[in-house]
């Protein structure tokens, strides 16, 4: 089994939670919009976010979520690996939010997986904050897990990952 690592800028921080890769928040600004003028601290909820975790079967749907538009969709590159990247913004009824997608399907013994990488921000800080998206999703690299023997690369174990049409 491998897992994925990301690095990080050096003001976010790293909140370790069972079963994910990586959940990340980012300092937090308050000058996005619907920010308190007189609050004396921003709230921890208009922090920009990054989450990775690795879940079976196919992608996690958009459907049902209401007022969300998709900017863009584009096949890129993770870790070496051809992935789909969709860019996103939603209306959650308080903020506008803006969400950069990753998403790449692998063949694990259990069956298929998608891991899926996802950095959201206020639609405010986008223009900020997108590069700091991509130089993380640009740092994602797999390693095996020191407990786990490496699998061969011709082992039907280790089918390669494919983008996510």
């Amino acid at each position: 089994m491998r897992t994925l690592t990301m690095d990080l800028p050096a003001d976010w921080i790293s909140h370790p939670v069972e079963g994910f890769h990586l959940v990340a928040a980012g300092p937090v600004t308050g000058t996005g919009e619907g920010a308190a003028a007189d609050a004396a601290e921003p709230s921890t909820e208009l922090a920009p976010n990054i989450i990775a975790t690795t879940y079976s079967g196919e992608p996690v749907g958009l459907c049902g979520l209401t007022r969300l538009y998709v900017v863009e969709d584009v096949t890129c590159t993770v870790a070496g690996y051809p992935a789909r990247r969709m860019d996103l913004t939603r209306w959650t009824g308080q903020h506008n939010l803006f969400t950069r997608r990753w998403l790449l399907q692998e063949a694990l013994p259990e069956g298929p997986a998608t891991l899926e990488i996802s950095a959201s921000c206020l639609i405010s800080d986008y223009e900020r904050l997108t590069t700091v998206f991509d130089a993380v999703a640009a740092s994602a690299r797999f390693t095996d897990r020191p407990s786990m023997p490496a699998v061969p690369a011709r082992s039907p174990r280790t089918a390669p990952l494919r983008a996510v049409a």
